[in-house]
């Protein structure tokens, strides 16, 4: 993350205290970066943006020269961004408690950081939700996840390349939560689009795949039947019959689906 420095802010500042409390603790952030200890990073980032808040502060009304004031603050908001993106940039290389941690402390610090948007987080926070069960707060990060990867631009500090990594990831991920958190809530056309757009992006991975076939058996059966569509329901059970040739906790359902389902269309007209 680049940060904003001009020479006349530089003197500016030079003999603040309080500029020189936050050009230390930016300078031992970035010293710290490397050793990825989250509690010294969180400790930094922490004192960073104290100092850096004091100095993003309205001018006073008789201030003499506001637009060196203002020069001022520009560059202690963009040192405060700086601190927000170390704790970002480490939680997303961080296992799970601590990425949690490390999020939860980037959302006190700012709740409205440009972040806490990024694929990448809202991914640790989807996994952690679907894991705990808590599958309406599972949905909602996904949602979230889906539009982030959905963007354009790469958020700033992060290059194109990692950007296209990054969201062909987190799409991937995105569609297959919500499509599997809505095909439990019997969200039949939700699960179907979203299972049908992260089937290419999933590929290869069977601990996904097995459950996104069994998820769209179900959808395309329960559409299917709903419309008296047999063709439909047909794809259904080819869909449950591909979910039971993988390996998984969903493979003898999705094979007793597939047998049902055939039989229950043969009845059909």
């Amino acid at each position: 993350m680049k940060l904003f420095a001009v020479s006349v802010v530089l003197c500016l500042i030079a003999g603040s205290a309080v500029a020189d409390d936050m050009d230390d603790a930016l300078a031992a952030l970035k010293q710290a970066e490397p050793s990825k200890d989250a509690a010294k990073i969180k400790q930094l980032a922490a004192a960073v943006h104290a100092a850096a808040l004091k100095l993003e502060a309205t001018p006073p009304a008789d201030v003499v020269d506001k637009d060196a004031y203002d020069a001022r603050a520009k560059y202690a908001k963009e040192v405060d961004g700086y601190s927000e993106y170390a704790l970002f940039a480490l939680a997303v290389q961080s296992p799970g408690p601590t990425a949690l941690d490390l999020i939860a402390t980037l959302e006190k610090q700012n709740p409205k950081s440009q972040y806490l948007e990024d694929p990448g987080i809202l991914m640790i926070q989807a996994d952690n939700a679907l894991t705990r069960n808590q599958l309406d707060r599972a949905l909602a990060f996904a949602n979230r996840m889906i539009a982030s990867a959905n963007r354009k631009a790469p958020p700033e500090g992060v290059s194109a390349a990692d950007w296209e990594t990054r969201r062909t990831t987190a799409l991937g991920r995105g569609y297959w939560i919500a499509g599997v958190v809505q095909g439990e809530k019997n969200l039949f056309k939700d699960a179907d689009r979203n299972l049908r757009a992260a089937l290419p992006l999933i590929k290869g991975s069977n601990a996904m795949m097995g459950p996104a076939l069994f998820y769209l058996g179900v959808a395309n059966y329960n559409i299917g039947k709903a419309t008296l569509n047999k063709a439909k329901m047909l794809e259904g059970a080819k869909f449950s019959q591909d979910s039971a040739a993988i390996q998984g906790p969903y493979q003898d359902r999705a094979y007793r689906n597939a047998l049902s389902i055939k039989t229950e269309a043969a009845q059909m007209r």
